[in-house]
């Protein structure tokens, strides 16, 4: 599997599945940083992986100050759950520890994620990120190749690597290897001023889509059983205007993502199945969308069948413009603080492969994670999925 990650893919959600699966027995992890931000969001996995049985081990660098004090302490606190082992790898001479290496084992398979995601809440969700996802025999050499890699950056006789315990952990910070995250954060504002005054206001040369943090639910993986009925204790489906839908068999999700394949109706008219607008990922907003293609703001309308008896609508249209010399769009919706923002692509386009991998994938998940409106139907059917 190839993680494309905001587009189709939150990588943190993939990976807490991973996690809370229940297939493997030990979880080796190396990254180049660690922060609060994203050990907080892993850690009830993590906790109830250990508790379980099974093993941790986390090798994390402290170069160009981006692992902090809070997420070192976090990481060491997983020790308290079960067999964790954490490792601090450093080389003075400036040479950089920047891995991101995600390796599961149990006695007989080996699923190995090699990319650019380290365990902060950007990078596990936000940034723009790349990964690939490998599964083979657990004595396959690519797995014991990795497997070697990680025993060799923990490997503490050259003194490249530390086991963090709570007497390093001081050192580290009374040496000024790593920072509390208040003091970076106001050293990051500090820069962006100082960069701001320097460049004088001058145009922006690029274009703005805003990619959202995780919720809370987020910590609960939806990909899983336990997943599922954990957000059933939490939410009630909803409809677009922040009504609860009693009877609707809407499924519980999470995520600030929605991907979809749309069918046209007429022009550049696309269909948005009322089980989409039912979904939690509309509730409490109003139903408009932003096109990031153009800014403008447009409404999502009910539409009724033409010889319908009832006032109740069968499907809701949006106006999409970009759809139209397109013949089988897909379109990526993102939750943001002010609405509902889409990008839409032709299925055939890079972008809109990659969206639909991410759909037929879903279709193959255990449990299912695409919907189609006509199952029987898959051709002429709408998708969709949340991330």
């Amino acid at each position: 599997m190839f993680y494309s990650q905001p587009l189709s893919t939150r990588f943190g959600t993939d990976l807490i599945g991973h996690i809370t699966s229940g297939t493997w027995k030990k979880l080796d992890i190396a990254v180049a940083w660690a922060r609060a931000s994203g050990v907080t969001l892993l850690e009830p996995a993590l906790k109830d992986f250990l508790k379980a049985g099974n093993e941790l081990s986390v090798v994390v660098g402290v170069d160009l100050d981006n692992t902090t004090k809070e997420g070192l302490e976090g990481l060491l606190a997983l020790k308290n759950h079960g067999a964790a082992s954490i490792f601090v790898h450093h080389n003075e001479t400036g040479t950089i520890f920047h891995p991101k290496l995600y390796l599961f084992r149990n006695p007989t398979r080996g699923k190995l994620i090699v990319g650019s995601n380290n365990i902060t809440e950007a990078g596990l969700f936000r940034n723009t990120e790349a990964g690939l996802e490998l599964d083979a025999n657990v004595r396959d050499q690519i797995i014991v190749s990795a497997k070697n890699a990680i025993d060799a950056w923990r490997d503490t006789s050259l003194d490249l690597a530390h086991e963090l315990d709570s007497v390093f952990l001081a050192e580290l910070v009374a040496n000024e290897y790593i920072k509390d995250e208040a003091t970076l954060k106001a050293r990051a504002a500090a820069n962006r001023t100082s960069s701001r005054s320097k460049s004088g206001g001058g145009k922006k040369l690029f274009g703005s889509v805003h990619v959202t943090r995780p919720p809370a639910l987020a910590q609960v993986a939806p990909s899983t059983p336990a997943g599922i009925q954990a957000q059933k204790k939490r939410a009630a489906p909803t409809s677009a205007a922040g009504t609860t839908q009693g009877n609707a068999k809407a499924s519980i999700t999470v995520g600030q993502v929605l991907l979809i394949r749309l069918r046209k109706a007429r022009g550049t008219q696309v269909q948005i199945p009322l089980a989409v607008l039912r979904e939690p990922f509309f509730a409490g907003v109003a139903q408009v969308v932003i096109s990031v293609a153009d800014g403008v703001t447009r409404g999502i309308h009910p539409t009724h069948a033409t010889r319908a008896k009832s006032s109740n609508p069968n499907t809701n249209k949006l106006e999409m413009p970009e759809t139209k010399t397109m013949k089988d769009p897909v379109a990526r919706f993102e939750r943001t603080p002010t609405g509902i923002q889409y990008e839409v692509y032709d299925a055939s386009s890079p972008k809109g492969q990659s969206i639909m991998r991410k759909l037929h994938a879903g279709r193959t998940a255990s449990p299912p994670m695409t919907r189609l409106a006509v199952p029987s139907n898959p051709a002429g059917s709408t998708w969709w999925r949340f991330i």
